[in-house]
């Protein structure tokens, strides 16, 4: 009854008036967890309204200091903003309750996404205590005026939501600022009677200023001459005097608390951990941290440190050394993925990095073509206490698929990228171990070209931060064939490993939070150390380059303009060198090169640099991070034999062959959880639509219809490219623009990885042979990949020709139904999930069709 005529009477009273304002952050804010009595927020960085896909509901509490207003002021219209940050959940009401008592916010602080809560600490607020854990509330869940002050409608899209100038609210704020006893602040409650309807907010301590909440209130202040008044980074409203007297600087009679009124008075702060945190330049030094300037932001990269280019030298990845065996040679290896510490830069202290066999990067298993090695990778993750690790060493974005399922366990499955393999021992995303677990036996045959080959982790959601800890790796296949050619070798063979990371002053590697379509660091290291230099005599050094990096591409070039000759891909070498003035090399690509060094001065300096924009093809100049590495000439000559007119030879696929011709297009679209995500037809990891037979050849179209370059992988298979093509969309259909050009001698080669470039039609044929089973195709930018550019084809056998001897007869029929007899997935030949009759009806017409 008293707070309907509170209402009426404000509602009288608003008569014309020149309006005064205040904006205010939250004097302190908490989330409160359903069912759980224990569980609290209160130093978090996001608040939780609604329920989750548990039906458990959270709920947001915000209390806001009302000093500011000068007493006996009459309170005209209130703003309440928020900023949403991720949903699963459509459009659902939010309702904002004056709560009716007192409650507490003191140290609990949950991990990760922060959506199951943190414990809670003395004196904090949670689903039954008003300060846990002796003072409880009157009704679990909080105590709350029963009539909703104001809602919103909140839908999935993410920004800002207000809650606008109901009488409620004027009203509430009102009794508040004339009883501040009385102030309690509101409670923030979803629609809990349906899941999930959740939606996730930043809190006042969000990093990100302009995202904390904010209560915007408009006044009528008593009689006198006010304005903006700035004191401590924060806008209050006071007459010039009144701000004179509590230290601050007044703006001027009239004067509005806007936005960035007060902004300049606070600016980025590096602390001495190289996290940034905006703050005063005083709070900023009393916390030992450097201030970057008033009204400097928070971005990637504020406090970084700098670090001096070619200061360390170039390390070489270490042999691999088997169990049994010899390295080169048929051989057994168990390689363990440890946690260590390890140098990159002179000037930065130690980083922790996972290693195969405890090094970044990992171990050079050297192979000989014929001579099979066998693989035990052992997750043996540990903390500096001997302890296996149960949390990835960094954040893990719950949104993908994988995490959705594993959280952050740091799960981890490496995969042989170029290796022709079976399907067990591809590395399959979802056959994950732990730490304390090892692979099952992988088997790598070598039944293949010679060739840069190389090893990474390809863990399910996770491939990105797996690869951005370490966890990559050589393995150089060779015969006799190429060593007969007398390339380069020994102390002139190098392979050099290039990636992008970014680092905070403690020497921690920095990586985004949450998942983003791109992560690009700001350094390059080579060989894992950040911009090394190396010494080279005056001769000829082949290098295998790799671009190990997440996201980034790079346009290598020799900065005295010196030809780079190329003379091999993923697959192996070219027919014949070719010579180039720079080499594009997107994510997962290698390029075989040779580099001259013996026309060059000893003392003479040339740098590998990059002019690569990032993303690519972007905007020239954007995102370049130019220095790659240092070659400095001494006076020695090297390696100084001529490089073989004929390299190999390369047996073309003939499109006529080629049993089908499929089409993938390549798009981004939204994603409820992140915002966006990349897919591949529209369809995510579990959608299996492709099934080519054992033995046969086809025809698959990359249409890159967004705006950036997708390095396009496909497991199992070496690709030769057709050609390229331009296209454009007219009334949602593809509409080629120009001929099919056929790629450049440069890219005549087997390869495993396909560029894409935004409008393009990539065309490529393969075979695919030896093994059936299911294998990943994707974009290997892994922040694609792990958010959903990864899809699986599944190789089966011709059914007529059911033990795949090239014949269709009698020992067909048996081997047929021995395996149907066995319910052996490979009976299942009309591919609906059984083996039942209609599978024997599918085989027998295929048999008496003789063959497929």
């Amino acid at each position: 009854m008293m707070r309907s005529l509170l209402v009426c009477l404000l509602t009288l009273l608003a008569l014309p008036a020149a309006a005064d304002q205040v904006q205010l952050s939250p004097s302190k804010d908490n989330t409160l967890y359903a069912p759980y009595g224990y569980l609290s927020n209160a130093q978090g960085i996001y608040l939780f309204v609604g329920t989750n896909a548990n039906s458990e509901p959270r709920r947001a509490l915000l209390q806001f200091d009302l000093s500011a207003i000068p007493p006996g002021s009459t309170i005209t219209g209130v703003e309440l903003r928020l900023f949403m940050n991720r949903t699963i959940a459509g459009e659902h009401p939010i309702y904002v309750h004056r709560v009716l008592a007192s409650w507490g916010e003191t140290t609990s602080d949950a991990n990760g996404q922060e959506g199951s809560g943190g414990i809670a600490g003395e004196g904090d607020a949670s689903w039954e205590n008003r300060f846990y854990p002796d003072v409880f509330w009157q009704n679990i869940g909080g105590d709350f005026e029963p009539e909703a002050s104001a809602l919103a409608m909140v839908d999935a899209d993410i920004g800002f939501y207000s809650w606008t100038s109901t009488p409620e609210l004027v009203a509430d704020v009102q009794s508040w600022l004339d009883a501040p006893a009385n102030n309690h602040g509101w409670i923030l409650i979803g629609k809990e009677n349906v899941s999930p309807t959740a939606k996730r907010f930043n809190s006042r301590e969000s990093g990100t200023v302009n995202n904390r909440p904010r209560l915007t209130i408009t006044y009528t202040p008593p009689a006198g001459a006010t304005g903006a008044c700035c004191i401590a980074g924060s806008c209050v409203v006071r007459t010039s005097a009144d701000c004179a007297a509590q230290g601050g600087v007044y703006q001027g009679d009239g004067v509005a608390c806007q936005p960035n009124t007060c902004g300049a008075s606070q600016g980025a702060c590096c602390l001495v951990d190289g996290t940034c945190v905006q703050a005063t330049q005083a709070d900023c030094a009393s916390a030992g941290g450097t201030y970057q300037g008033d009204a400097t932001p928070c971005g990637a990269g504020t406090c970084a440190p700098v670090l001096t280019p070619f200061v360390d030298a170039l390390p070489m990845p270490a042999i691999a050394q088997p169990v049994t065996g010899q390295p080169g040679g048929e051989a057994h290896y168990a390689i363990n993925i440890r946690q260590v510490r390890q140098k990159l830069h002179r000037d930065l202290p130690l980083t922790t990095v996972w290693g195969y066999d405890g090094r970044f990067p990992g171990p050079t298993i050297e192979a000989s073509v014929g001579q099979p090695v066998t693989v035990h990778w052992i997750n043996d993750l540990r903390d500096e206490n001997d302890e296996l690790l149960t949390q990835h060493a960094l954040h893990v974005d719950t949104c993908l698929h994988g995490p959705d399922h594993h959280g952050a366990l740091p799960r981890t499955v490496t995969h042989l990228h170029g290796g022709h393999v079976d399907s067990i021992s591809d590395g399959q995303p979802e056959r994950t171990q732990i730490p304390g677990e090892s692979s099952e036996l992988y088997e790598y045959p070598n039944n293949q070209r010679a060739a840069t080959i190389w090893y990474h982790d390809h863990a399910l959601g996770i491939t990105r931060l797996n690869v951005y800890m370490g966890l990559a790796g050589f393995y150089l296949l060779r015969d006799p064939a190429e060593a007969a050619l007398n390339l380069p070798a020994g102390q002139y063979e190098i392979p050099l490993a290039i990636q992008d990371r970014s680092f905070n002053a403690d020497g921690s590697i920095r990586y985004d939070h949450d998942w983003h379509e791109h992560f690009f660091g700001d350094v390059i290291l080579v060989n894992g150390v950040v911009w090394p230099f190396l010494n080279v005599e005056r001769g000829k050094y082949r290098f295998r380059l790799l671009n190990g990096s997440g996201s980034r591409t790079y346009n290598l070039s020799l900065s005295n303009g010196g030809q780079i000759i190329q003379i091999g891909t993923e697959g192996g070498l070219l027919e014949a060198l070719v010579s180039r003035s720079s080499i594009l090399i997107t994510p997962g690509e290698r390029v075989d090169v040779i580099i001259d060094f013996a026309p060059y001065a000893p003392g003479t300096e040339i740098i590998l640099l990059n002019d690569a924009p990032a993303p690519f093809p972007g905007t020239p100049g954007e995102g370049v991070v130019p220095n790659v590495m240092k070659f400095v000439v001494g006076s020695q000559t090297g390696h100084t034999a001529a490089i073989p007119a004929s390299l190999s030879t390369i047996e073309p696929l003939h499109e006529e062959f080629a049993r089908e011709h499929r089409d993938f297009i390549l798009r981004k679209v939204s994603d409820s959880c992140t915002g966006d995500k990349w897919l591949i037809n529209d369809l995510g990891w579990d959608d299996i639509t492709e099934f080519p037979i054992l033995g046969t050849t086809e025809v698959w179209s990359f249409i890159n219809r967004s705006g950036v370059t997708h390095p396009m992988h496909v497991h199992l298979v070496g690709m030769q490219i057709l050609d390229y093509q331009p296209f454009t969309v007219v009334d949602g259909e593809i509409v080629p623009t120009g001929p099919r050009v056929p790629p450049p001698a440069y890219e005549r080669g087997w390869k495993d990885t396909v560029r894409v470039d935004p409008q393009t039609i990539a065309r490529v044929i393969m075979r695919f042979e030896s093994f059936t089973g299911r294998f990943p195709y994707h974009c290997h930018i892994l922040e694609h990949e792990d958010h959903e550019m990864m899809r699986q084809f599944e190789v089966v056998i011709c059914p007529g020709d059911f033990n795949s001897d090239g014949g269709v007869d009698g020992q067909d029929v048996e081997a047929f139904f021995i395996a149907w007899e066995a319910a052996d997935d490979l009976a299942d030949i009309n591919r609906d999930g059984g083996v039942d009759g209609q599978d024997v009806e599918a085989f027998f017409l295929s048999w008496e069709a003789g063959g497929c």
